[in-house]
């Protein structure tokens, strides 16, 4: 298996054997324990279902205490499930660690975006908004005109509008793992990725079969 739920500390950086500068993301992985396979002949399809951080008795529903106590775990805070990956049947119930990366290795990164809340089209799409003078009054982060007069007299599919910002999924692809940490566990990734400080993100390097 080839896959991590971790949080996302912050963003660092770290100097390299040839003096250079390069801007890392920290990310911690907590407790990260496989409880279940998802085979194609039971289920239809092929995944592992992982468990991820802490969950007080108080917190826990007697229907999801009824499944951890079927699975002889304790519950966890995310109950998530990693499609297209395998693992053998001595892994489950024993800590997934950063150490199953290597430095070097090209991963893919899930987060959820931050949330900016309700903005308009110069914050979301970039717009340029409308010129300062030339009798230009109230509107200067406006959008302008979204639509043609005679035909086909209607506004596309696709135009930028103001709206909700942010909190959407976001995957990024081939990131480079700078570094391990398997004593704190810490995986340092370079560049961004998706999400604020402390949120979960998803570490995904190639599937297995």
């Amino acid at each position: 298996m080839k896959g991590l739920l971790g949080k996302k500390i912050g963003m660092t950086e770290i100097f390299t054997e040839q003096g250079d500068c390069v801007p890392v993301t920290v990310i911690q992985v907590e407790r990260c324990i496989p409880l279940l396979r998802r085979t194609l002949e039971k289920d239809g399809y092929q995944a592992v279902l992982v468990s991820y951080g802490d969950r007080k008795a108080k917190h826990t529903n007697k229907p999801l205490q009824g499944f951890y106590d079927k699975l002889k775990a304790k519950p966890g805070k995310i109950l998530t499930e990693f499609r297209d990956q395998d693992i053998d049947d001595e892994a489950l119930g024993k800590p997934l660690n950063v150490d199953m990366f290597e430095e070097g290795e090209r991963v893919k990164v899930v987060g959820i975006s931050k949330g900016r809340g309700f903005a308009g089209v110069v914050k979301r799409f970039g717009s340029k908004g409308n010129p300062a003078s030339r009798g230009t009054h109230e509107s200067f982060r406006g959008g302008g005109a979204i639509g043609m007069h005679t035909y086909p007299g209607r506004v596309l599919k696709g135009q930028g509008m103001p709206g909700r910002m942010g909190g959407q999924t976001v995957h990024e692809k081939n990131l480079k793992v700078v570094r391990v940490d398997a004593g704190n566990n810490v995986i340092l990734i370079k560049g961004s990725v998706p999400g604020a400080n402390g949120g979960i993100v998803r570490i995904m390097g190639r599937p297995t079969k």
